[in-house]
């Protein structure tokens, strides 16, 4: 309940302003604000202690979210993929390097994880997607198509 009412009170004092200047805009979180946001403990809020998140779970970090959307889905993105979206699948799949690498610069507020899966055939299901990478040397070879790329703003 701490937690819920520390962001309703950040997002609510805070957010409005920064809100309509992103959507005025269509523009992602500055980075400046994304480092309050961590400094705040917003990001990474499920994410493991050893990660630099908090350690808490799911309903934690939706409650948290919940608080940001109800000023701006702009202003609560960060929030949204710092504890639903690719960066849980990192900490859960990845090789351990991977995780160290990535996941505290996110939780600190350096770095967003954009994730790209929506195809004009396949929507979001991950099974029918077509675009396919290829190894070759020491380069990536990467043909397909996407729709968007969410947090790659």
């Amino acid at each position: 309940k701490s937690l819920q009412e520390a962001a309703r009170r950040f997002a609510q004092e805070q957010l409005p302003e920064l809100a309509k200047e992103l959507e005025a805009k269509c523009e992602p979180v500055p980075a400046e604000w994304l480092k309050r946001y961590a400094d705040m403990g917003f990001l990474g809020i499920n994410v493991g202690e050893q990660y630099g998140g908090l350690g808490l779970g799911n309903l934690e970090a939706l409650l948290v979210v919940e608080e940001f959307a109800k000023i701006s889905s702009a202003v609560a993105f960060p929030v949204f993929e710092s504890c639903v979206g690719p960066v849980r699948a990192i900490e859960l799949f990845a090789q351990d390097s991977l995780k160290d690498r990535v996941i505290p610069r996110v939780c600190a507020g350096e770095a967003v994880v954009a994730v790209s899966m929506s195809e004009p055939d396949a929507g979001s299901a991950l099974t029918d997607l077509k675009t396919k990478a290829v190894i070759e040397g020491d380069k990536v070879i990467l043909n397909g198509t996407k729709r968007w790329c969410s947090g790659g703003g």
